[in-house]
């Protein structure tokens, strides 16, 4: 997490939301604001009764934002106090972590309010390792296929034989298990059933595949 201070009278809290994986920012996610001072729940009480019905159903709100195209946030006019942010992304199930963080909003000598600059990180439910030749384990396989059996859930092996499978649907408290089917061309197939949490990656799955017998 990234923390910088600015000065600035009307964002108190501002940010981005990135994966935790590759650190690309990530665009839709909600932050919302879930312990606060008394202050602020007063005027968030005033603001449910002024829109009514519609207040539990606005994706915007002064204590709930949507990241942009940009991957940013932000708060603005917060009083002073600590607060804790939860990010999710509620549009993807299970697939990413939520995320809780603790950030409070004080003046500096000036009575002037300094913007908290924080980066959130969601981490994706998932599976990385290696695809190998088993008889040269040094040798990587490079487009192995690596898919979860009975979904479209796959990948593709890189130029270093290094996969990684990312965002995957798990159980929203608990284990699932789910099945990897290994292919590649010239390669017997492989399969390998393992469990996986929600907003955990899974490392070091590697796998070694055996040449295909050829048939004269």
């Amino acid at each position: 997490m990234l923390e910088m201070v600015l000065t600035n009278q009307q964002i108190a809290i501002a940010g981005r939301v990135l994966e935790g994986e590759t650190e690309q920012i990530i665009v839709g996610a909600m932050v919302e604001i879930i312990a606060m001072p008394q202050k602020f729940k007063d005027i968030l009480s005033l603001k449910a009764l002024q829109y009514g019905s519609q207040w539990q159903k606005m994706s915007e709100r002064p204590d709930r934002k949507i990241t942009g195209s940009d991957g940013y946030f932000h708060f603005i006019k917060l009083p002073l106090g600590e607060y804790i942010l939860e990010a999710s992304l509620p549009a993807r199930g299970t697939r990413y972590s939520k995320v809780r963080t603790t950030v409070k909003v004080s003046s500096n000598t000036n009575s002037k309010i300094p913007t908290t600059i924080t980066d959130i990180v969601l981490l994706p439910t998932g599976i990385k390792g290696t695809i190998t030749d088993e008889n040269e384990l040094n040798k990587p396989i490079i487009n192995a296929k690596i898919q979860i059996q009975g979904s479209q859930e796959s990948t593709i092996s890189n130029q270093k034989g290094n996969y990684r499978l990312l965002g995957l649907e798990s159980a929203k408290s608990g284990n699932s298990t789910v099945t990897l089917i290994i292919s590649a061309t010239g390669y017997q197939q492989v399969s390998h059933s393992l469990e996986i949490q929600q907003g955990e990656i899974i490392s070091n799955q590697n796998f070694s595949l055996k040449p295909q017998l050829l048939v004269n």
